[in-house]
């Protein structure tokens, strides 16, 4: 018999703004060997955000794990992007926020 123990990203933080002209996703990660955060921040013009789904991350010992995903565009030329988080969340969670962030963008975007 094999055990398996497995942890995913459990020491990640994230904070997703949206404001009328900008959004941007700051994503905290902790670090046992340095005992800091690294940070990683993507951000943009909130009229270039497509929108947000829920999508299967992994499945670890027969669990699956659920992200976020946010769909954007970088710049006028439209190249689409995307940026996950929200991993430590159940999926219920995840779907709640997929749906606010839509109506956010979809707020944003006719007015």
């Amino acid at each position: 018999a094999v055990a398996k123990i497995a942890v995913y990203d459990p020491f990640v933080s994230s904070k997703l703004m949206i404001g009328e002209y900008a959004w941007s996703l700051e994503k905290s990660i902790f670090r046992k060997r340095s005992t800091n955060f690294a940070n990683n921040k993507e951000e943009g013009a909130t009229r270039f955000l497509k929108g947000a789904s829920v999508n299967l991350a992994v499945v670890v010992n027969n669990v699956p794990k659920y992200e976020l995903i946010l769909y954007y565009a970088d710049g006028d030329d439209g190249f689409g992007k995307t940026a996950r988080f929200g991993r430590g969340l159940d999926f219920e969670e995840l779907e709640y926020l997929s749906i606010i962030i839509n109506e956010h963008c979809a707020k944003f975007v006719l007015s």
